[in-house]
């Protein structure tokens, strides 16, 4: 009975994250993405750290640096936020560093 209340917690927990995956967003090499995470899984900060090691991943395996752009809360915003949406780069590694993004449209 154990291994089945924890078979079902686990599975219970694992559903409380949505992405949108990383999509493209505007000029080339420019990307967007929106991570939701539970507050009982951590909330806005388990979002903000997964959403960063996804792009920065992105990058990477494509031999490029990450250079990350508008970051803002997202989620229901009557309690702390439970997600993080923003938008990225994918540079050349030797790229100078580009001027900054414009803020999340509204």
């Amino acid at each position: 009975m154990r291994h089945v209340l924890t078979v079902v917690a686990a599975s219970w927990l694992a559903g409380c994250v949505a992405s949108s995956g990383i999509l493209p967003a505007g000029p080339p090499g420019t990307y967007a993405v929106t991570e939701m995470v539970a507050p009982i899984n951590g909330g806005g900060a388990a979002a903000r750290n997964i959403a960063l090691t996804a792009a920065n991943d992105f990058c990477q395996d494509q031999g490029q640096a990450f250079v990350v752009g508008a970051m803002v809360p997202g989620g229901d915003l009557r309690y702390p936020p439970t997600g993080a949406k923003f938008t990225f780069r994918c540079l050349p590694a030797a790229a100078p560093l580009p001027p900054p993004l414009p803020l999340w449209p509204r």
